[in-house]
């Protein structure tokens, strides 16, 4: 019976778990550059002792794994919105300090001239360092990572290179985990190496790669799963309370089964 409730409570929590991922995406299916997550097994064994085995007991969760399919793109003509091939990566300055990564390419030049994504983080360089931006007329994004400029008064159409956006390619999608805050970081062990060949579009920007109509069948075959597990639960209880017959062994006077009402 234990092992009843122990299935249906299992499945509860796995069904809640993605219940959770379904809202995340249903959320940001308008972000730029957003990726869907999705869940990975969970390693269980048995405990060994005296006495009974154990259940298998759940002992690690792995983080969520990232869906770096590319999302739709939406031509914009602006020249600081860009894309990026394949699973690389634009490092940005994290909050706490140091390098987070992200797909977002909606730029921008702040106030203080420093280069920007559309939630507020700098952009950095390949030594780390946010990229500041001195006065200019105009700012793009070179096909390699390289923000040009043209200063004030310099010749029309003549940009020069200011420095390089630092752009990474994690070798496999398992490398990179994700942030409570929604940016990147490399996963424990793992580090990200400088992209080969960086691939950066001006004038597009990625949008999510959630489909919507699919999310939605999803999260209603959730909500079902989630009332079979109570049925079962409910089923599980009525069976532990309900009066049964248990037979017990014979007993040594007369050798006659004793049966035991509860």
């Amino acid at each position: 019976m234990d092992r009843l409730i122990f299935t249906a409570l299992s499945g509860q929590a796995a069904v809640a778990q993605r219940m959770q991922q379904i809202s995340n995406e249903i959320a940001n299916v308008s972000t730029t550059g957003f990726k869907r997550t999705f869940a990975s097994a969970v390693q269980t064994y048995k405990y060994k002792g005296d006495g009974f085995e154990s259940r298998y007991v759940s002992v690690v969760t792995p983080p969520m794994g990232i869906d770096m399919r590319p999302g739709a793109m939406q031509a914009t003509g602006r020249g600081l919105d860009i894309s990026l091939t394949g699973t690389q990566l634009l490092g940005v300055a994290a909050p706490e300090g140091g390098v987070a990564y992200t797909r977002r390419g909606d730029l921008q030049v702040s106030n203080d001239g420093t280069l920007r994504i559309g939630t507020g983080e700098a952009v950095v360089d390949e030594g780390g360092t946010p990229i500041s931006i001195p006065p200019l007329s105009e700012v793009k994004v070179g096909t390699d990572g390289t923000v040009l400029i043209l200063p004030q008064g310099g010749t029309a159409g003549t940009f020069i290179p200011l420095t390089r956006m630092q752009i990474v390619e994690p070798q496999q999608t398992k490398d990179i985990e994700m942030r409570p805050d929604g940016l990147y970081k490399p996963a424990a062990g793992k580090t990200f190496a400088a992209a080969a060949s960086p691939g950066v579009q001006s004038g597009v920007l990625e949008g999510s790669n959630t489909n919507l109509f699919s999310t939605m069948v999803d999260m209603i075959s959730m909500s079902r799963r989630y009332e079979m597990s109570v049925k079962v639960l409910k089923q599980a209880s009525r069976r532990v309370i309900s009066p049964s017959v248990v037979r017990a062994w014979p007993d040594s006077i007369s050798s006659r089964p004793i049966f035991l009402e509860l």
